[in-house]
């Protein structure tokens, strides 16, 4: 049965690239990408190892097996996911013993282009460790530290969506999301100054982690390679057994979730609390734009999936402002500069590019029901439009309000909502062509809600960095007009600036929903059936 499961994972990633044109075209960028990034990680690992001597050697790989190890269990709920998974409620009707479901799962989880990151990463410290005849117990170690990134990142995905299942799972995953921002941002800033202040071979040396190898699973599995390197075959078989028991554990525990995920319902609200009546439908003054604004905005406050993105713009925000109060890299030079809130708009640029760049995508299968409604395109962007609009305009507007009163530049605070009206007008035109052109699938909520296609989630990731770009370019006009204004005496009338820039969002937007709406009235069909799940 295990071999089964390998090959239905197999014929899925075959499959995809047959019948998936995004897949077909993504796949090979995808492919390169990792390529570039597994020897850009590689140069730089072999580079810091060899100019340390033994033991500080020693400790920087133990740090960077529990750096890779975090981020690899992590990435998928904080970003994108980093492989589509076989979705174990598909098998819960199945003849397979629980034990062998997970050593199925895991085996699938091995065929995927990611994973070629890890396992160079993996070769170069075999290559700095495994020599003479304990080579084997090294190679045995490697094994077993890739066996715990794949094991714990499904554990980790799946205790996530055990806890957004629960009636007040919602709020209680935003509270883990968001406490894992803050501890990465924390555990970035402490590796961060240490190492600026002892160097590299002074921190990994002034904070071993040698000495807790048995409480870090990561840990053991990379001390096993080093003392096997080193002769010390005891220690190196110790670790080794400590580094597989860990891996029982997270299994087991993997195995119990797997377990609750298949045969408990997900919880849904009492039929006595729900709400009864027409709701704002049939009130006056509501249009069909603004149903559809409503509509979006508590699918943005309902569904998971949604509530995970504003929650990871949230964190990205929280980190943004934490780094110019607390001096963190560059922007600390900006603390005391006058025009330090006009940021706020640029930065928040980012934050609504996942929902902006797929508003189709989103709706999944019910994308079927959205087109069948007595809705012209152009209401139906629009709506859309007015929904993401309203969330990004909130959170500019909160963090331009937090810099205004770190720079104490109240005085420039009524220029950002032109200026942010102006962003997401650009955000919005580039968002709505990009969303008609390549709508990009995302699964159905089973019992990993973070499963996709590796190369769908690079290209969501890279569609974000490209039309960050593409958005920057459009407001480099506004965002000159108002630096005038601002930062050089009011060289250039605010009024002007201000009627400039409400100028020119409008003809970037008007032009962006004028290609959006053909296009939609042209694509309907193909969209609902790109976006469609099975």
């Amino acid at each position: 049965m295990v071999n089964r499961l390998v090959w239905l994972k197999w014929r899925l990633l075959v499959n995809g690239l047959k019948r998936d044109r995004q897949r077909a075209v993504g796949f090979p960028l995808v492919v390169l990408l990792i390529v570039w990034v597994s020897f850009r990680l590689s140069e730089h690992f072999v580079d810091t190892a060899l100019s340390l001597s033994g033991q500080a050697r020693e400790e920087f790989t133990y740090w960077a097996a529990l750096i890779a190890w975090l981020v690899w269990s992590t990435l998928p709920v904080l970003l994108f996911p980093l492989d589509e998974t076989l979705d174990p409620a598909r098998f819960s009707l199945s003849p397979i013993p629980r034990g062998k479901l997970v050593v199925g799962l895991t085996a699938a989880a091995l065929i995927t282009p990611t994973l070629f990151v890890p396992i160079v990463l993996l070769a170069d410290d075999l290559r700095l460790f495994a020599h003479g005849p304990r080579a084997p117990v090294a190679w045995l170690a490697s094994v077993l530290l890739l066996l715990l990134m794949v094991v714990s990142g499904r554990a980790f995905s799946s205790f996530v969506t055990r806890v957004l299942r629960g009636r007040r799972g919602r709020d209680i995953a935003m509270l883990i999301v968001g406490s894992i921002g803050v501890a990465g941002f924390g555990l970035q800033q402490l590796l961060s100054r240490t190492i600026d202040t002892l160097g590299m071979e002074g921190a990994v040396l002034s904070y071993p982690l040698s000495s807790i190898a048995w409480a870090l699973p990561p840990v053991a599995a990379q001390r096993a390679v080093t003392e096997a390197g080193s002769g010390s075959w005891v220690t190196a078989i110790a670790m080794l057994a400590v580094g597989t028991g860990w891996l029982l554990l997270i299994a087991f525990v993997w195995d119990r979730l797997l377990g609750h995920l298949t045969t408990t319902p997900e919880a849904v609200t009492s039929p006595t609390t729900r709400r009864n009546g027409h709701g704002f439908a049939r009130l006056p003054g509501w249009s069909t734009p603004l149903l559809i604004a409503r509509k979006e905005l508590r699918f943005y406050l309902r569904d998971p999936r949604q509530r995970m993105v504003w929650t990871g713009a949230v964190i990205f925000l929280g980190v943004i402002a934490a780094s110019v109060i607390v001096g963190t890299a560059t922007l600390s030079l900006l603390r005391n500069s006058v025009w330090l809130p006009l940021l706020g708009p640029l930065v928040v640029i980012f934050v609504g590019l996942p929902v902006a760049l797929n508003q189709f995508g989103w709706e999944r299968n019910a994308a079927s029901f959205l087109f069948a409604l007595p809705i012209r395109p152009f209401q139906m962007i629009l709506g859309k439009n007015l929904a993401t609009s309203t969330a990004v305009l909130l959170e500019t507007l909160t963090l331009s309000v937090i810099l205004a009163a770190v720079a104490d530049a109240w005085d420039v605070l009524w220029l950002i909502p032109v200026l942010a009206l102006t962003a997401v007008a650009c955000q919005l035109s580039v968002g709505n062509v990009v969303s008609v052109l390549a709508p990009l699938r995302l699964p159905n909520v089973g019992t990993d809600m973070f499963a996709q296609a590796s190369e769908q989630g690079c290209l969501s990731v890279g569609a974000q960095v490209v039309s960050f770009f593409v958005i920057a370019l459009l407001m480099i006009g506004p965002v000159s007009a108002f630096a005038l204004v601002v930062a050089f005496g009011q060289a250039l009338s605010p009024w002007l600036a201000i009627a400039g820039s409400l100028l020119w969002g409008t003809i970037i937007y008007g032009i962006g929903l004028l290609i959006s709406t053909k296009v939609l009235a042209r694509r309907g069909p193909e969209i609902v059936a790109l976006v469609q799940t099975i």
